[in-house]
């Protein structure tokens, strides 16, 4: 110590630990120069985060190509959507609609020409009332065609519990609607001889005619709902479009 210095004060002198000796590392800066450092912004919650640099995008090409797939896979949809309908339609998808098949001597399943339907009466009643089944539960009774000559025919009914009958129009064709069903045959107050008509260019379908009734320009006609099940036939007038009065024969 020279003259002129003074000793320090033991009192106030101190000795300061290094940074990062051995007790660790420094207690964290404090003052201005802490308080500039704005440190990592708040996350709120749903914010998004930000997309990582290094991370690819989708280029043009990418989705240019995700938007030909998804184009691609509608088109698909909608081509199967319509082969469905051309198959419920038309019985056969890729096919023409089904040709009505003319009437012939022998065993028959009378379809109402365009739909699903046949003619059958319904299990347990004794009416005879005719009525539109679906086809494949169609059945009772089972039908055949006799020719009669002259363009005329008789449809035969063989029910398994009432026996052999013929379709046929009651009291001669005088009242208005009346019931197109199945009885006896051989009553001389009934129409039982039709003629079955081919109408359309193609064929469409053939009108169910009685022969000889006493109201003449009368057709045997789907009556009420045509769309729905069980819905009765009966004498009707002939309509120019034969809505509802068009049938074809398939053979059995």
């Amino acid at each position: 110590m020279t003259p002129g210095e003074h000793a320090p004060d033991p009192r106030t002198a101190r000795e300061e630990p290094a940074a990062g000796g051995l007790y660790g590392p420094g207690p964290a800066a404090t003052g201005p120069a802490a308080a500039e450092d704005p440190g990592e912004p708040p996350a709120w919650p749903g914010t998004p985060e930000a997309p990582d640099p290094g991370e690819a995008r989708p280029g043009p090409r990418t989705r240019i190509r995700r938007g030909l797939v998804a184009a691609i896979a509608f088109a698909g949809l909608v081509l199967a959507g319509v082969s469905v309908v051309a198959f419920l339609k038309d019985g056969q998808a890729g096919h023409p609609p089904r040709r009505p098949t003319a009437p012939a001597a022998g065993d028959v399943r009378i379809r109402v020409a365009g739909t699903e339907f046949c003619l059958g009466e319904r299990r347990g009643a004794r009416t005879g009332q005719v009525h539109q089944v679906p086809c494949a539960a169609a059945g009772l009774p089972r039908y055949s065609l006799a020719e009669l000559g002259g363009g005329r025919w008789r449809i035969v009914s063989h029910h398994p519990d009432l026996g052999p009958g013929c379709s046929g129009i009651p009291s001669g064709g005088r009242i208005p609607g009346a019931a197109y069903e199945d009885a006896a045959c051989g009553d001389p107050t009934r129409v039982e001889a039709f003629a079955l008509e081919a109408y359309g260019t193609p064929v469409e379908g053939y009108r169910i005619v009685p022969a000889d009734p006493a109201t003449p320009g009368s057709c045997v006609t789907v009556v009420g709902d045509r769309e729905a099940a069980w819905a009765r036939l009966a004498q009707a007038a002939c309509a120019p479009d034969a809505a509802g009065q068009l049938f074809d024969f398939d053979r059995d």
